[in-house]
């Protein structure tokens, strides 16, 4: 009988007690989330909410809605805009940070990390 370590490795299997991810992958996990969120809502009204829970604020000032990516419950610098109240606006405005996170790497983000770091 093969032991648990002589399958994991005849599988390729490698255990880890916390994943590895990098600030690209948390913030595309996150993009993908949001997107499949706003593709369930019909109108721009299911945007609003009583917190900031998603990328988009919870209400509309001006005619105008926030949207601003954040990864581990904070805000990425420089990855806030505003667009239309209006629920393609925001689907659009995603689509577009999902695709700058795609072309990405983590040394993209660095400077987000180290700032993480030292405001710990």
């Amino acid at each position: 009988m093969p032991s648990l370590d002589e399958l994991l490795k005849k599988h390729g299997v490698k255990t880890m007690e916390n994943p590895s991810t990098g600030p690209r992958a948390k913030l595309l996990n996150q993009a993908n989330k949001m997107l499949a969120e706003i593709k369930e809502y019909e109108n721009a009204s299911e945007l609003d909410g009583v917190n900031a829970k998603f990328w988009w604020a919870p209400q509309s000032v001006n005619g105008k809605r926030k949207v601003t990516a954040r990864y581990g419950g904070r805000a990425v610098d420089g990855l806030s805009t505003y667009v239309d109240d209006t629920l393609k606006a925001v689907k659009a405005e995603l689509e577009k940070f999902h695709a700058v996170i795609e072309d990405s790497d983590d040394a993209t983000w660095e400077r987000e990390e180290e700032k993480r770091k030292t405001k710990k």
